[in-house]
């Protein structure tokens, strides 16, 4: 979200219509928030913003620069008064509230955050992304302070090179040399995209700068003045028409940013263009009054409405129904106006900061720092809470596999299964699959144990047991880069002479790419076919036949079981007894789960694999839903247990209460 694209300059005519814009783009930004499917590609709000921004921003440069009166003391000065004010107010209330509401593994991830927003690096916290079981960046609250600090690194650097670029023995080639800026930063965000850097490409400011130097193409007038009404209200109507295409038909399955923001950074182009001359008028709703109030608050709106989603869905401890977003981002509305009127309309007026006002941004900005490195410190800061709060917020870090990070997470990096995971003599039992292996393990091993055999964990997260695929992260098609792994486990599966079982465990819905996909924590991951056309899935039975055929030319007299998927619930048991001991609720609401939606992804994986044991008949396989699920309700809590340790694995605890007859079941058939 751009500061400078959220109120108007005082030092230049304010345009109606591009306070207009910045409601439309927020508004499209409130909708993708709180409702997806009302604006699928509403994320695109923020690329109007930098537009805006570019324009702005260089509008005011170059006019104090022909005026001879530009400082840039007196610039960034001016930017602080209209950035910082609202940005520690609202910053420092959510900080407020995630101190008495965020459990301490989430305080922890927080704290990181809110360092990286008082030095405005908000953008690197989350390019660099977080471990395997972190909390994700749609459960951060301060999510959304990564576009104010692309725009301030930005600012670090076009001043300087704008008023570079004007000096009389350059000027004649600085708007070939401002195209060349933005042609190279959006080659190189669509040549991250290209080679699976989404992350780089989405958050880093070098790949962002284009969309700021389009504003500027129009400010400097690279871009000849409209002419003509009829021409105007073309480009505001083909404007307009990419805006919607944007909204409308983008979503977070698109390979974003680069060329596919090209659509909304042109459409805010030409209406900017089209209102920058007396002859022509954009469109003229965008000037009406309820667009440019909204326009007028944006800033404080942007900053309020995500927070405030975050704390609904961690209160409610699931995903928001559409009502509810769209509940929360107009309670938002209000919170925005008294930001504006109490916090940001103040410091507007205040034209020459005195050294104390200075001193108080730069001491609350120093503040905010440091509460988060407290945060951090103190590994969020467990003991605010009742033990027995602790208790449940701490099960999903100490009721898991113990040996998941030297297993799951050591075959990560040696890309085969770590000598500590392998028994010391000959193997009995090879346990083979992703993060949903590694946390069944538990229950596997007590099962070999009770019959004298030995077992091997051969689990890498994100990686299901397939051959001869290739695994892709969803839009920006990363390689997982499993196929080293899985080929160094039929390897083992091939020397092992003495083996006696195989147990494929896998997120099974998760590699069809199920529909609906209601866990807004977890990845997408489509399988393909490594030599066949690029882009094109590839069945999961036709992979788990495949990968059946490869075990069987190895020539192992082992058996081989595939466990069927573990429900996904649509919320985390934990954490939802922790906020619920919080809150003194009745934590019996965290015992069961809705069935409705866990079942629809896994009953259609279960027919996968059930399709792919066709061809192989000496297969077997036991679905854990027919345990965990019955009627309407998913279980959660069986014998006094805690069966998940988050919203789709199994605990420890639950594994070795579980998978020991899900086991039995499957080899007496």
């Amino acid at each position: 979200m751009s500061g400078a694209a959220l109120r108007s300059s005082a030092e230049t005519p304010r345009r109606l219509d591009i306070d207009g814009l910045r409601g439309l783009a927020v508004f499209a930004i409130l909708a993708f928030h709180a409702a997806p499917s009302l604006a699928p590609g509403g994320f695109v709000g923020v690329d109007v913003f930098f537009v805006i921004s570019g324009y702005l921003i260089t509008g005011i440069i170059e006019s104090e620069r022909r005026c001879g009166v530009f400082s840039f003391s007196r610039f960034y000065l001016r930017r602080a008064r209209r950035i910082l004010p609202a940005y520690i107010v609202v910053t420092g209330l959510v900080a407020a509230t995630a101190y008495f509401f965020l459990m301490p593994r989430e305080l922890k991830a927080f704290g990181r955050t809110l360092a990286a927003s008082a030095t405005f690096l908000t953008n690197h916290a989350f390019a660099r992304g977080g471990g395997y079981f972190e909390p994700t960046a749609d459960q951060a609250p301060l999510l959304h302070l990564w576009s104010l600090a692309v725009e301030e690194q930005f600012y670090l650097i076009w001043p300087l090179a704008l008023v570079g670029l004007s000096i009389a023995a350059l000027r004649r080639y600085r708007g070939a040399a401002i195209l060349l800026l933005l042609g190279a930063s959006l080659a190189g965000a669509q040549l991250m995209l290209a080679t699976g850097q989404s992350l780089t490409a989405f958050y880093l400011a070098p790949f962002r700068a284009w969309e700021f130097l389009v504003g500027a193409v129009l400010a400097l007038r690279i871009a000849p003045p409209v002419q003509g009404r009829k021409i105007g209200n073309l480009a505001a109507s083909v404007g307009l028409l990419l805006l919607a295409f944007s909204v409308w038909g983008l979503s977070r399955a698109t390979t974003f940013p680069g060329l596919a923001a090209v659509p909304a950074c042109l459409g805010a182009g030409l209406l900017i263009w089209s209102g920058s001359s007396d002859a022509s008028r954009p469109a003229a709703w965008l000037s009406s009054r309820p667009m440019v109030k909204l326009g007028t608050i944006s800033y404080s709106l942007y900053l309020w409405h995500w927070p405030l989603l975050v704390f609904g869905r961690i209160y409610l401890g699931r995903p928001l129904q559409p009502l509810e977003g769209v509940a929360i981002a107009l309670a938002s509305l209000p919170l925005a106006w008294i930001t504006w009127r109490f916090v940001e309309q103040p410091w507007r007026r205040v034209r020459r900061p005195k050294l104390a006002h200075l001193a108080l941004a730069a001491g609350s900005l120093a503040a905010v720092f440091a509460l988060g490195r407290v945060a951090t410190s103190t590994h969020g800061a467990p003991g605010r809470l009742p033990s027995s709060v602790r208790a449940a917020a701490e099960f999903e870090e100490k009721d898991v596999n113990p040996q998941r990070e030297v297993c799951m997470e050591g075959a990560s990096d040696e890309r085969t299964t770590p000598s500590a995971c392998r028994p010391a003599g000959p193997v009995d039992v090879i346990v083979w699959g992703d993060s949903h292996a590694d946390a069944l393990f538990p229950g596997v091993a007590l099962w070999a144990a009770h019959r004298g055999y030995s077992t091997q964990q051969s689990t890498m997260g994100g990686c299901p047991p397939l051959v001869g695929v290739r695994a892709l992260l969803v839009p920006d098609r990363e390689h997982a880069d499993c196929a080293p792994f899985n080929a160094s486990v039929l390897r083992d599966i091939e020397d092992a002479r003495s083996l006696k079982l195989i147990v494929l465990i896998a997120r099974w819905p998760l590699y069809e790419d199920l529909e609906p996909r209601y866990d807004i924590n977890s990845p997408r991951v489509v399988i393909e076919d490594p030599t066949g056309r690029r882009g094109a899935p590839m069945p999961l039975d036709h992979a788990l036949d495949r990968t059946l055929t490869a075990i069987a030319r190895t020539g192992t007299p082992a058996r081989v079981v595939i466990m069927g998927p573990v429900p996904e619930l649509t919320f985390n048991p934990p954490l939802c007894i922790a906020q619920h001991r919080l809150l003194r609720r009745d934590e019996r609401r965290c015992w069961s789960a809705d069935a409705e939606l866990p079942l629809s992804r896994t009953r259609i994986a279960e027919a996968k694999v059930a399709r792919a044991l066709a061809a192989h008949p000496g297969v077997a396989t036991v679905n854990p839903s027919r345990t965990l699920c019955a009627s309407d309700r998913c279980t959660v809590v069986m014998k006094g247990r805690l069966l998940y340790f988050d919203d789709d694995h199994l605990s420890a605890s639950g594994a070795r209460q579980l998978a020991p007859a899900w086991l039995d079941a499957a080899l007496q058939r």
